[in-house]
């Protein structure tokens, strides 16, 4: 039996118990528009304000992304990642933050990380401008896994690091910021999830960081911790000084909390996201104005932490304001602050669940997938006990990093690049 150990779950979510060590995927996201959009997914319902894609000669363009996304998903489930044999997902970069002085670490077995008290958060951060990029300094990361700190106000902040060791670089390589879970120590989200073990091998380079007790401060309140945003920003801007990175390609991905929190830093940072791919998210901040970042949910029809219709267990202080919002409701009203006012468009994918589109010429792709049965849970991940069930049909770190690929710089819509799509598919 596989167990995480680590803070304090809060946020609704709560310490996964895993078996066996197989590694996981990630999924692509359209984007959502109109009013009415609610509804329970996946379960053959259909609600005011959704439509079929159907034979109406304008639909024809939605139509044809919604069967690229197909395409994407049918892809996915024939590539499975890989993983040596002798050496389970993530086992490298646990081994870097086991060797580090790991502020959540817990040290005494308490089940408790020793990382202190959030009550006295420091002041809100203040960003400063980026230094030279490491494509005009010559810079390099360090290649494999290692764990990294940067300041951040007066407080030391760890991430782990995972660079692709396939020789001299070729130009600026694209980033991953993935977000653990609440509770989830960030190197047992690399286990759970595999994902910086298959990026890394296709040329991304993938930063986890460490929230304060394994948590997040999605809300941005000082009850809750330090400011997470701008841990994520001096984060970027370490990064782009010490190495050759594309500043136009960073992405993230997240589960549970750490999703609701790739979500809060793209909405306090327009521009800086290109993409991000949630899993299990909840929240999307009521304060996100004109948002560029494409953004696509995977979301289990039977999640018990974040309900598809909203609600859900009560949260620990200081969370305890803070409940799970419908899933369509919330892409819808993100989808309309990105300047899209079109109705979702809803696609069945046998076997998967059901795909809502919110897609608009010229805007952020919006959607999400109502998997079928899953739980609050990463597709294709290991079973975790009490938190649902775990869809198998599809990994989901499979079809977040095509869903990167298809979406290579922020606000670039994947709907009008149908060709770009079939050479990605055609590549493999």
């Amino acid at each position: 039996m596989w167990a995480v150990t680590g803070g304090n779950p809060g946020a609704g979510d709560r310490i996964p118990r895993v078996a066996g060590a197989r590694p996981a995927a990630d999924l692509s996201a359209r984007r959502v528009g109109g009013r009415g959009a609610t509804g329970r997914a996946g379960r053959g319902a259909s609600s005011p304000g959704r439509r079929r894609a159907g034979g109406n000669p304008k639909w024809l363009p939605i139509v044809a992304a919604t069967c690229i996304i197909g395409f994407l998903l049918w892809y996915a489930l024939v590539q499975a990642p890989t993983k040596r044999s002798d050496e389970a997902p993530g086992a490298s970069l646990a081994a870097a933050a086991a060797a580090a002085d790991d502020p959540n670490a817990d040290t005494d077995g308490d089940g408790v990380p020793d990382g202190g008290s959030t009550a006295n958060a420091p002041a809100p951060y203040i960003p400063v401008p980026a230094g030279r990029s490491g494509c005009d300094t010559g810079a390099a990361l360090p290649p494999g896994v290692s764990t990294q700190t940067v300041t951040v106000g007066q407080t030391t902040r760890t991430f782990l690091l995972g660079v692709p060791e396939t020789g001299p670089q070729s130009g600026p390589l694209p980033l991953i910021v993935n977000f653990h879970n609440a509770g989830m120590p960030a190197a047992d989200m690399e286990v759970y999830t595999g994902l910086a073990a298959e990026a890394t091998k296709k040329g991304y380079v993938v930063a986890t960081p460490v929230g304060e007790n394994n948590q997040w401060n999605f809300i941005r309140s000082a009850e809750a911790g330090p400011d997470d945003v701008a841990f994520v920003d001096v984060l970027l801007n370490d990064l782009h000084t010490r190495g050759c990175l594309a500043d136009d390609r960073v992405f993230a991905t997240g589960l549970g909390t750490g999703a609701d929190m790739a979500v809060a830093a793209s909405c306090a940072m327009p521009g800086r996201i290109a993409a991000i791919v949630s899993v299990a998210g909840s929240v999307i901040p009521q304060d996100c104005p004109s948002p560029t970042t494409n953004l696509f949910e995977i979301h289990g029809t039977e999640d018990p932490i974040s309900p598809w219709d909203g609600g859900g267990p009560p949260r620990p202080a200081p969370f305890d304001s803070v409940t799970a919002q419908p899933v369509l409701e919330r892409l819808d009203r993100y989808a309309k602050a990105a300047g899209c006012d079109a109705a979702p468009v809803t696609q069945p994918l046998p076997g998967l669940g059901e795909l809502t589109a919110w897609t608009c010429e010229g805007k952020p792709d919006v959607g999400v997938l109502a998997a079928a049965g899953g739980g609050h849970t990463w597709p294709q991940a290991p079973d975790s006990e009490g938190f649902g069930p775990t869809a198998k049909s599809f990994s989901a770190t499979v079809v977040s990093l095509l869903y990167f690929q298809a979406h290579a710089v922020a606000g670039a819509s994947a709907g009008g690049q149908p060709p770009a799509l079939a050479e990605l598919l055609a590549g493999g």
